[in-house]
């Protein structure tokens, strides 16, 4: 399970929308000086991830919580984002490569590619879409835990 802190940021009807934001491993990485990857983030600002959780642990507004997602879920649907639209603008080329004329294989070759990619997000967007309409709780992400918040309690507070 693959766990990340989010915030509550709405609660109705039984669900939870929660603030993710996207986390960094740039601190605990040993190449940071000499990577550009800083600067990137810089220029191009990454807008926090709003989704809806099933509301199991009694969250309210406000409060952090932990969500997870399914690891082999995830992988499914690197695949289907990733791979999938790769191997479809390969073996477009390539078969376009060896049906066509020598004269014309290059420039035909690069238009399969592009088709083929094209055609490969295409039916990932539709295999995903699919999914995510389907009832198939792998897909979707959960509550884990509330963090409790230090404030919000009580304890100790009378003594002082």
């Amino acid at each position: 399970m693959i766990e990340q802190t989010a915030k509550v940021l709405r609660s109705e009807n039984g669900k939870i929308f929660v603030e993710v934001n996207p986390q960094s491993s740039c601190s605990s990485c040993s190449a940071k000086a000499g990577c550009g990857k800083p600067l990137l983030d810089n220029v191009f600002k990454t807008k926090p991830l709003s989704i809806s959780v099933d509301n199991t642990l009694g969250a309210k507004v406000n409060d952090d919580v932990i969500v997870g997602l399914n690891e082999s879920a995830l992988l499914q649907v690197s695949f289907y984002l990733y791979l999938l639209p790769l191997l479809s603008m390969l073996f477009s080329a390539i078969i376009v490569v060896y049906i066509m004329p020598d004269a014309y294989a290059e420039i035909s070759s690069i238009a399969a590619a592009i088709f083929g990619l094209l055609a490969g997000s295409r039916y990932s967007r539709h295999i995903l879409n699919r999914k995510e309409k389907s009832q198939n709780t792998r897909f979707k992400p959960v509550l884990i835990k509330v963090i409790p918040s230090i404030f919000s309690t009580k304890v100790g507070l009378s003594r002082f």
